[in-house]
């Protein structure tokens, strides 16, 4: 851990802070007690130590094996014969002769905002009173109570009282000295290369990666950064609920304009776009009905940019509820951390739907955010409803490019059709076609209105049933594959199966392209192609 974090708490000491608030997430917890207790020996400081578990008083010391904790047998006898209130220790460090810092883990849920709750109310408005008296009553003694936990956030009404330290992710300079502590025969490239796949984690789940891709058998550089990397895209769906992906290889049909933006948006992250003083857009919002391609194009602008992709369902953040807060502080914290990586807020429109105080929050928060970063974050948002937005959110400077992402024309239907019918039909690889111009033109016509990702169903649909007609129930293994042609009959029953949203939510869908025209830009241009709607006889 670096010394950082205990510099900022010595330095609130010094200032005579007989409160501190420090956050620090589980993990690191061992790693931070032994290091305060570390520098207050060194300093000839007493540290103790009292967690809500077992309402007990240890002394922290060091020694060559790490940690030692002695019970303070004072206390516990005190604690036993006056058993009223199980927050006693308050009391205690109060009035004691004892000296020095006294951390008080597991205190933080008493300390958050008022609750309805009756007696969690009157417990909490006590133990506030009792750290104001506590700070009150020590104000010339040698006394400092850190208040320790994963979530720090102290209401309003004593916050000016408790200044709170964050302990961040630590950064890739510090990462690579711990991996050459832990990693001694690695060389300085590998080193970098393992610190660029552990940025985002602290020391102590890095430490825990690479002992678990260790754990049985020797493995290669290359080898425990593909594990760690693995690892981390775990760790951050248990942690944040996010989706972690590296650049994909994913080819987009049409949507050139947008395309176009994101080639702009690569040269805006070279050294020379700095030296004239150019940053990325603050935001991008992307906007249109359902299936239309919104999130296809910010897995593509990830491919673009050569940029991991962060996928955030917005909406989830609001069955957190009082926790809600706190989880997007620690993910934009991530996102700030891991900084060169595009940040995309999917169904960004849902998180609003409710038009409440947390959706109004959470907005305030990344807006701020938004604001503010130094980072290098290219935050993607997708709306199928504008309406549902805050007008805040869609003025210049916030979202400063705005798309609509409308159905798709035909030349791009063609161009959907061929990268998805590639996938099983090798006819279609490699620029490859196989239909003449006269069935693409009937294949059009007959899939108008139709989005991209229904026309992915259309030709999954057609694969499975040209599979079911070229073999048998019992398919013993074949030396040779045969090749899986689909057909363009194929492709017309599969649609013909199908009820596209276009024509079933006809009223809605056309309410969303109407209201996305009058606020985005277009992301294709007009269709030149030679299937465009000019060129196609549509009445068969």
């Amino acid at each position: 851990m670096s010394n950082e974090l205990i510099k900022q708490i010595f330095g609130l000491i010094k200032l005579n802070n007989k409160l501190i608030a420090v956050e620090s997430p589980l993990q690191e917890r061992v790693k931070l007690l032994t290091n305060l207790a570390s520098e207050c020996q060194r300093l000839d400081i007493n540290c103790y130590l009292w967690t809500l578990e077992d309402d007990a008083l240890q002394q922290l010391s060091t020694n060559e094996e790490g940690l030692s904790l002695q019970r303070v047998d004072q206390y516990q006898a005190i604690a036993k014969s006056r058993r009223e209130h199980y927050f006693e220790i308050l009391r205690f460090w109060k009035t004691t002769d004892l000296s020095g810092i006294l951390i008080l883990e597991g205190i933080f849920p008493w300390l958050g905002e008022s609750t309805t709750d009756p007696d969690f109310f009157l417990t909490s408005e006590w133990i506030k009173s009792a750290l104001i008296n506590l700070k009150l009553y020590n104000c010339n003694a040698n006394k400092t109570a850190i208040l320790l936990g994963s979530n720090a956030t102290v209401s309003s009404d004593i916050a000016p009282e408790v200044p709170t330290i964050v302990q961040q992710l630590p950064a890739i300079e510090e990462i690579s000295s711990y991996l050459a502590q832990v990693l001694p025969d690695y060389s300085r490239s590998d080193i970098h290369a393992t610190a660029n796949a552990s940025i985002g984690m602290y020391l102590a789940d890095i430490g825990y990666g690479i002992r678990q891709a260790i754990a049985n058998h020797e493995i290669t550089p290359d080898e425990l950064v593909e594990k760690l990397s693995a690892y981390k895209i775990e760790l951050f769906k248990r942690i944040y609920n996010i989706q972690f992906l590296q650049p994909p290889s994913t080819p987009i049909g049409g949507l050139e304009l947008i395309q176009q933006a994101f080639k702009t948006y690569k040269r805006l992250l070279s050294s020379l776009a700095k030296a004239y003083n150019l940053r990325l857009p603050k935001g991008i919002l992307l906007i249109g009905p359902p299936g239309t391609g919104k999130s296809y194009s910010a897995k593509a602008s990830s491919a673009q940019l050569g940029l991991p992709l962060i996928i955030l369902e917005w909406g989830s953040f609001r069955s957190y509820g009082n926790l809600a807060e706190y989880k997007l502080k620690n993910l934009l914290a991530l996102v700030d951390r891991i900084n060169r990586v595009i940040l995309y807020l999917d169904d960004f429109d849902k998180g609003f739907a409710g038009d409440d105080d947390l959706s109004k929050r959470l907005a305030g928060m990344l807006l701020t955010w938004m604001q503010e970063r130094t980072s290098e974050v290219l935050i993607i948002a997708s709306a199928n409803n504008i309406q549902w937005l805050p007008p805040e959110l869609t003025r210049s400077g916030r979202f400063d490019e705005i798309f609509k992402v409308d159905l798709p024309n035909y030349g791009e239907r063609h161009s959907i059709f061929k990268i998805h019918l590639a996938k099983f039909d090798p006819r279609f690889r490699n620029g490859g076609d196989g239909y003449t111009e006269e069935e693409w033109k009937r294949l059009l016509k007959a899939t108008q209105r139709c989005v991209g990702a229904e026309i992915q169903a259309i030709v999954e649909r057609a694969a499975v049933s040209t599979f079911c007609e070229m073999f048998g129930d019992d398919v013993s293994p074949l030396q040779q594959l045969p090749s899986l042609e689909i057909t363009l009959s194929a492709l017309l029953a599969a649609r013909q199966s199908m009820n596209p949203l276009a024509i079933r939510e006809a009223d809605r869908v056309e309410s969303m392209r109407n209201i996305a025209a009058l606020h985005g830009l277009p992301s294709s241009p007009i269709d030149s192609s030679i299937y465009s709607l000019g060129n196609v006889d549509i009445f068969g």
